[in-house]
């Protein structure tokens, strides 16, 4: 019994040292969870989805000047963001992309013909991807917050669709699609700026490059859009 009792009252004595060392443990995990350290808006790591609306600033060149306003382009892609320093960061990005131009139909018309039509559109479908540097401003805490974006970006058209729509004498409409032309450069890139505050951000690029051949002898197609941009996650 006097053995039992000694061995019952030594457990009670160790007792709270041994509930202090498994809070410490627990402590220590805690602490060392990179995880949730690195990763966050505002933090080392940062990876989002966005969706951009946008249209066409310039008219484009004579011959090939399109109908304004209207939403011309539309992408959906995802952004990665990697923090230098406290207001600096840089990233890449890639998206899908659709540019809808609506052409005017007037004299001097030359792109991608002198054909004046009821209604004609050139579609180009791309995948496209860029780089950045971030300069941060203002006080955030862990969200995007106020941030302006340099960068570049490049296209490259995996289609292009050409339509036209014309109604007739008797009333009838015909409507052609167009696909397998051969007259556009298969890669685009120029320059790139954002202004964002927090998931809403305001954005323009400009093209740099030629969208058509230079022996096809076309006009270009506006080189400057600006839009709206969400980010989604």
């Amino acid at each position: 019994m006097k053995i039992k009792f000694h061995k019952t009252l030594v457990l009670w004595a160790l007792l709270p040292f041994s509930l202090q060392a498994q809070q410490v443990m627990l402590s220590e995990d805690v602490a060392i969870d990179s995880t949730v350290a690195k990763r966050g808006p505002n933090r080392k790591h940062h990876t989002h989805s966005f969706m951009s609306f946008g249209t066409v600033v310039d008219e484009g060149s004579a011959g090939a000047k399109v109908v304004r306003p209207r939403m011309d382009y539309f992408n959906l892609g995802v952004r990665y963001k990697r923090r230098l320093a406290e207001h600096f960061a840089v990233g890449f990005d890639v998206a899908y992309g659709i540019e809808d131009y609506r052409l005017k139909q007037e004299a001097g018309k030359k792109l991608p013909d002198t054909l004046l039509n009821n209604r004609e559109r050139m579609i180009f479908s791309s995948f496209a991807g860029g780089l950045y540097m971030r300069f941060n401003y203002g006080r955030r805490g862990n969200q995007l917050g106020k941030y302006i974006d340099l960068g570049g970006y490049g296209n490259i058209v995996f289609d292009h669709t050409h339509f036209t729509k014309n109604k007739q004498a008797d009333g009838s409409t015909i409507r052609s699609r167009t696909t397998g032309l051969n007259y556009y450069q298969l890669l685009n890139y120029g320059l790139s700026a954002r202004v964002g505050f927090n998931k809403f951000v305001l954005f323009g690029q400009y093209r740099m490059s030629n969208m058509f051949y230079g022996d096809k002898n076309l006009p270009e197609l506006p080189r400057i859009l600006a839009g709206l941009q969400f980010v989604l996650s």
